[in-house]
């Protein structure tokens, strides 16, 4: 029997997953990406770092969302709670620094 994933809302930007997995909604998709900071979360084995600073979060390494469909891309960095978006994204945002958005908006 598996356990029913959790998830909690640490700030209006940040959620924990209980399998591993804080989760925050790009604004340029407009949709939630993860990163995984526990073994075995992500299907490749991918782990990132977490600062642990709810408020402005760090996240190492780069996030890559959709590498292998250039259409929908979404390459960044989150550094003390900024969402630095690099050249490679497919939407608006590529290339500028953005502060979090709310998940529910």
């Amino acid at each position: 029997m598996t356990q029913a994933e959790s998830v909690t809302e640490l700030t209006p930007y940040l959620e924990y997953w209980s399998s591993g997995i804080y989760m925050f909604k790009c604004p340029g998709c407009k949709y939630l990406h993860p990163f995984h900071v526990k073994e075995g979360a992500h299907h490749n084995g991918s782990i990132w770092v977490f600062n642990g600073d709810i408020n402005k979060p760090t996240f190492t390494p780069s996030l890559l969302v959709n590498d292998h469909y250039p259409s929908s891309r979404c390459h960044l960095f989150l550094t003390e709670g900024k969402i630095q978006f690099l050249s490679d994204c497919h939407h608006e945002l590529a290339g500028q620094t953005v502060d979090m958005v709310p998940i529910d908006v």
